[in-house]
Protein backbone atom coordinates (compact mmCIF):
# COMPACT_ATOMS: atom_id res chain seq x y z
CA UNK A 1 0.00 0.00 0.00
CA UNK A 2 1.52 3.38 -1.27
CA UNK A 3 0.61 6.15 1.39
CA UNK A 4 0.32 9.47 -0.45
CA UNK A 5 1.44 12.69 2.19
CA UNK A 6 -0.91 15.33 2.63
CA UNK A 7 -1.04 17.95 0.40
CA UNK A 8 0.10 21.32 2.60
CA UNK A 9 -2.71 24.14 2.22
CA UNK A 10 -1.69 26.57 -0.42
CA UNK A 11 -2.40 30.21 0.21
CA UNK A 12 -2.61 32.95 -2.28
CA UNK A 13 0.53 34.46 -2.58
CA UNK A 14 0.21 37.88 -0.62
CA UNK A 15 -1.30 35.37 2.31
CA UNK A 16 1.57 33.15 1.70
CA UNK A 17 4.65 35.93 1.95
CA UNK A 18 3.34 36.96 5.45
CA UNK A 19 3.07 33.24 6.55
CA UNK A 20 6.97 33.11 5.39
CA UNK A 21 7.61 36.37 7.18
CA UNK A 22 5.80 34.58 10.55
CA UNK A 23 7.61 31.88 10.36
CA UNK A 24 10.98 33.45 11.04
CA UNK A 25 8.82 34.36 14.75
CA UNK A 26 8.18 30.48 15.05
CA UNK A 27 4.40 31.61 14.59
CA UNK A 28 2.02 29.29 12.83
CA UNK A 29 -0.39 29.96 10.76
CA UNK A 30 -3.80 28.28 10.60
CA UNK A 31 -7.22 28.80 9.22
CA UNK A 32 -9.93 27.87 11.84
CA UNK A 33 -13.36 29.32 12.85
CA UNK A 34 -12.08 32.58 14.80
CA UNK A 35 -9.46 34.70 14.29
CA UNK A 36 -6.73 35.56 16.84
CA UNK A 37 -2.80 35.92 17.81
CA UNK A 38 -2.01 33.21 20.73
CA UNK A 39 1.62 33.46 22.49
CA UNK A 40 1.88 30.77 25.20
CA UNK A 41 5.71 29.76 26.40
CA UNK A 42 5.69 26.57 23.99
CA UNK A 43 4.17 27.98 20.58
CA UNK A 44 2.55 31.17 18.88
CA UNK A 45 0.08 30.57 17.06
CA UNK A 46 -2.26 32.99 14.23
CA UNK A 47 -5.80 31.54 13.21
CA UNK A 48 -7.72 32.88 10.86
CA UNK A 49 -11.65 32.59 10.17
CA UNK A 50 -12.03 30.58 7.63
CA UNK A 51 -14.70 32.30 5.91
CA UNK A 52 -12.33 35.06 5.22
CA UNK A 53 -10.92 35.63 1.90
CA UNK A 54 -7.33 35.53 2.44
CA UNK A 55 -6.52 37.56 -0.68
CA UNK A 56 -8.65 40.54 1.03
CA UNK A 57 -10.23 40.71 4.35
CA UNK A 58 -8.33 37.33 5.63
CA UNK A 59 -4.83 39.17 4.37
CA UNK A 60 -5.71 42.17 5.88
CA UNK A 61 -6.65 40.11 9.67
CA UNK A 62 -3.47 38.32 9.37
CA UNK A 63 -1.01 41.59 8.69
CA UNK A 64 -3.43 42.90 11.83
CA UNK A 65 -2.31 39.66 13.58
CA UNK A 66 1.22 39.78 12.78
CA UNK A 67 1.45 43.44 14.17
CA UNK A 68 0.31 42.02 17.69
CA UNK A 69 3.01 39.03 16.96
CA UNK A 70 6.26 42.02 16.40
CA UNK A 71 4.53 44.23 19.49
CA UNK A 72 5.11 40.49 21.60
CA UNK A 73 8.79 40.79 20.53
CA UNK A 74 9.09 44.33 22.00
CA UNK A 75 9.59 43.15 26.04
CA UNK A 76 5.93 43.50 26.09
CA UNK A 77 5.04 46.57 26.94
CA UNK A 78 2.35 46.88 24.46
CA UNK A 79 0.57 44.55 26.29
CA UNK A 80 0.76 46.18 30.16
CA UNK A 81 -2.77 46.86 30.03
CA UNK A 82 -3.22 43.18 31.01
CA UNK A 83 -2.01 44.01 33.96
CA UNK A 84 -4.22 46.70 34.97
CA UNK A 85 -7.39 45.27 37.03
CA UNK A 86 -10.18 46.12 34.44
CA UNK A 87 -12.78 46.78 37.09
CA UNK A 88 -10.57 48.77 39.16
CA UNK A 89 -9.26 51.67 36.77
CA UNK A 90 -11.58 50.60 33.52
CA UNK A 91 -10.60 53.55 31.74
CA UNK A 92 -6.95 53.61 32.31
CA UNK A 93 -7.54 49.75 30.82
CA UNK A 94 -9.92 50.30 27.80
CA UNK A 95 -6.89 53.46 27.11
CA UNK A 96 -4.39 51.15 26.83
CA UNK A 97 -6.55 48.35 24.90
CA UNK A 98 -7.02 50.69 22.54
CA UNK A 99 -3.60 51.75 22.04
CA UNK A 100 -2.40 47.66 21.98
CA UNK A 101 -4.89 47.28 19.03
CA UNK A 102 -4.38 50.44 17.42
CA UNK A 103 -0.30 49.95 17.65
CA UNK A 104 -0.77 46.64 15.58
CA UNK A 105 -2.47 48.14 12.90
CA UNK A 106 0.06 50.09 12.63
CA UNK A 107 2.58 47.32 12.61
CA UNK A 108 0.67 45.27 10.28
CA UNK A 109 0.58 48.47 8.12
CA UNK A 110 4.24 48.93 7.92
CA UNK A 111 4.40 45.14 7.16
CA UNK A 112 2.72 45.32 4.10
CA UNK A 113 5.38 48.13 2.49
CA UNK A 114 8.36 46.17 3.80
CA UNK A 115 7.09 43.20 1.90
CA UNK A 116 5.79 44.73 -1.14
CA UNK A 117 2.05 43.25 -0.31
CA UNK A 118 -0.36 43.73 -2.60
CA UNK A 119 -3.17 45.49 -0.28
CA UNK A 120 -6.02 47.91 -0.60
CA UNK A 121 -5.01 50.55 1.39
CA UNK A 122 -8.80 51.56 1.79
CA UNK A 123 -9.87 48.56 2.57
CA UNK A 124 -7.27 48.13 5.22
CA UNK A 125 -8.35 51.39 6.68
CA UNK A 126 -11.84 50.68 6.48
CA UNK A 127 -11.27 47.10 8.26
CA UNK A 128 -9.16 48.55 10.44
CA UNK A 129 -11.76 51.78 11.66
CA UNK A 130 -14.39 48.45 11.85
CA UNK A 131 -12.17 46.67 14.12
CA UNK A 132 -11.48 49.53 16.42
CA UNK A 133 -14.67 50.93 16.77
CA UNK A 134 -15.40 47.73 18.42
CA UNK A 135 -13.26 49.16 21.35
CA UNK A 136 -16.25 52.09 22.39
CA UNK A 137 -19.22 51.29 23.77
Amino acid sequence: MIIKPLKLMSFPKDFQKVVDFLKSYDVNVMIDSVTYYIKTEDEQSICIHHNYDLEKNGLIALLHEAGHVLQSNNNGVWNHYKDIDDMEKPKEYNMYQFMNELDAWNRGEELIELSDLNVDSKRYHKQREEALLTYYI
